[in-house]
């Protein structure tokens, strides 16, 4: 997966370079990799690009709520790390697809799964969830497959 050979890669560069925050979130980074292949092996899965999505986006959930702390307890200096984290974390997000690309994506899944109305949402929502992992919010597609599927 190009985005594990990413990070390792710039873990590397960051730490020939000192860049010590963004060593640092890296190797997080890779830490909870681990954990969630180890995780996944135990079920009988391979890590799929979903689950590192899926896995940067809980820390930056993390560091958006220590940043709101920090600041309400007045801690202008632990918010700025804080923040300098969650910045090289974004980094390692996917581009969010447009509303036409969603939809597209749910038509050709509908399609697949030879969907024709509300009783085979729970199809479409499977394969839709597996496809958009860590991408796009569930409520989002679930809006539009319902808006599809009448």
């Amino acid at each position: 997966m190009e985005l594990i050979e990413r990070i390792q890669k710039e873990y590397i560069q960051a730490v020939k370079e000192k860049d010590e925050v963004k060593a640092s979130v890296l190797n997080m980074i890779k830490s909870q990799i681990k954990y969630k292949e180890i995780e996944l092996k135990g079920l009988g899965k391979a890590l799929q690009e979903g689950d590192l999505i899926e896995i940067i986006r809980k820390e930056i959930k993390k560091r958006e709520e220590a940043i709101e702390m920090y600041l309400q307890g007045g801690r202008e200096d632990l918010a700025n790390k804080e923040k300098k984290e969650l910045e090289v974390l974004k980094q390692y997000l996917p581009k969010v697809p447009d509303i036409e690309e969603i939809e597209k994506e749910i038509d050709k899944i509908i399609e697949e799964v030879s969907a024709k109305d509300k009783k085979d949402f729970g199809k479409v929502m499977k394969v839709a969830m597996e496809k958009f992992k860590g991408i796009v919010d569930g409520d989002k597609i679930k809006e539009i497959v319902q808006k599809k599927l009448k």
